[in-house]
């Protein structure tokens, strides 16, 4: 019988730099119906989803190739939406392919909680110290740094977008995380991949964590 695995992007599908990734995970022939919260989005529907004050601020990958910034709080709506179209779809797991803290949606399929699963597969890993975490944008470092103190972390945050890429901004980022006393160094997005990892490991002597690959392999366990 065939497996079926729904994948939610917070941008737009198809996500043609993930989805290679998780069909490497998945057992042969599973089948991935992909939804993003901002398919079928005009620019002004996208626009309007951006950060106001005191809102989270969340970034995924448009079909483009160029990125857009959400507000986590406008978003939540559409991600249920989304979840109740994958239960008549034939699915029977749900990745939401988003390593930003979520509250627990609506749902008789399992959902992947990357956030949940990484931060104690990590505290599995290292237990507890001082960890480099590098995430998209500065603005998202206060959110950060409390996400990861809930799983007993102290994360210390460096910037630099796996969308509007630039190997010269990761590896600054990593050197400046790796003067600093970290157990290691977490790339905190499902955008970062893993030529971006290899990058990071070459200019520290340190752990680099991706958080797709924890992620991926541990949801294949339930197919």
């Amino acid at each position: 019988m065939q497996k079926s695995v729904g994948v939610i992007t917070i941008g737009q599908t198809p996500r043609d730099d993930m989805i290679g990734d998780i069909r490497r995970h998945l057992p042969a022939g599973t089948r991935i119906v992909e939804k993003g919260v901002l398919d079928g989005k005009t620019v002004e529907v996208i626009r309007e989803l951006q950060p106001e004050k005191g809102h989270t601020v969340l970034i995924s990958r448009l079909r483009s190739g160029n990125s857009a910034i959400m507000a986590k709080e406008k978003v939540l709506p559409i991600i249920q939406e989304l979840i109740d179209e994958l239960h008549g779809e034939g699915v029977s797991l749900i990745i939401l392919a988003c390593t930003g803290r979520f509250p627990l949606f609506k749902s008789n399929i399992p959902i992947i909680y990357p956030d949940f699963l990484l931060n104690y597969a990590v505290k599995g890993l290292l237990r507890e110290g001082p960890l480099g975490v590098i995430v998209p944008l500065s603005e998202q470092g206060g959110e950060i740094t409390d996400k990861w103190r809930g799983a007993g972390f102290q994360a210390l945050p460096a910037a630099c977008s796996p969308y509007t890429f630039s190997e010269q901004i990761l590896i600054d980022a990593v050197k400046q995380l790796d003067q600093l006393p970290t157990m290691a160094i977490v790339l905190d997005c499902m955008g970062y991949t893993q030529e971006m990892r290899t990058i990071a490991q070459a200019h520290t002597s340190k752990p680099v964590i991706l958080s797709r690959s924890v992620i991926y392999s541990l949801a294949a366990e339930l197919i």
